[in-house]
């Protein structure tokens, strides 16, 4: 028996519990990108654009993120804030249709429902935010990655392996729009420090979240079972 985590936590939790030996876990970073998809690399002409792609859940940290964009508002940072998810109706973290209604009627951020194609979404912005409460190893910061774009998330399980902290994104307390709002305004206006965290990021992803590499991982499990 072998049982694959996504992040380092999980692992010392499953040990913690005796649930398992060490032995037995193996330690694989997500389900890996397509990185041929992610051509549009160089970030686009105009104010900076922050983008939240995730389902509109709380636990995700979808109040921060609008909460973070206000307080950016009001201290008069020009940038853009993207908010790209569906609500999830049968989740108890989900935001309630009225709840959103409110968030477009503000226009803090720019809502623009479910994105198909993340690749095009984000070669479109310039920093990519998912403040969640805990995540496995989250697909949408594992995609920044691989569109040389910065992350601010959260320090939590799963976020936090999504990066090199301070070198291809910033992480930040879990449930502080405040710290979230200066992270992102550091990189909205300081274009080399994006530059170059996005930098890391890709060549972090064709190192560790290339899909072949992944595919490869579990492949040797199996044929090791």
């Amino acid at each position: 028996q072998i049982v694959i985590v996504q992040n380092r936590d999980d692992s010392k939790v499953l040990t913690k519990w005796n649930v398992l030996n060490y032995e037995k876990i193996r330690l694989i970073k997500g389900s890996g990108v397509q990185l041929k998809n992610f051509i549009n690399l160089e970030e686009p002409a105009g104010i900076p654009t922050v983008c939240f792609a995730a389902r509109l859940l709380i636990d995700k940290g979808v109040n921060e993120f609008i909460s973070a964009a206000r307080i950016l508002k009001q201290r008069q940072v020009k940038a853009k804030f993207i908010l790209a998810g569906d609500l999830d109706k049968q989740n108890p973290s989900g935001l309630k249709a009225n709840d959103l209604q409110k968030i477009i009627e503000e226009k803090i951020v720019n809502f623009i429902g479910f994105q198909e194609d993340i690749p095009s979404l984000y070669s479109k912005s310039h920093i990519i935010c998912l403040p969640s409460y805990r995540e496995g190893l989250p697909k949408a910061l594992l995609e920044a990655a691989a569109a040389k774009r910065p992350i601010v998330t959260t320090n939590v399980p799963g976020c936090r392996d999504a990066i090199i902290s301070d070198k291809s994104g910033i992480l930040v307390p879990i449930k502080d729009s405040l710290s979230l709002a200066n992270a992102l305004q550091e990189l909205i206006i300081d274009a080399s420090k994006r530059k170059e965290m996005g930098k890391t990021g890709r060549e972090l992803a064709e190192k560790e979240f290339k899909i072949e590499n992944v595919v490869d991982k579990h492949i040797k499990i199996y044929k090791y079972l």
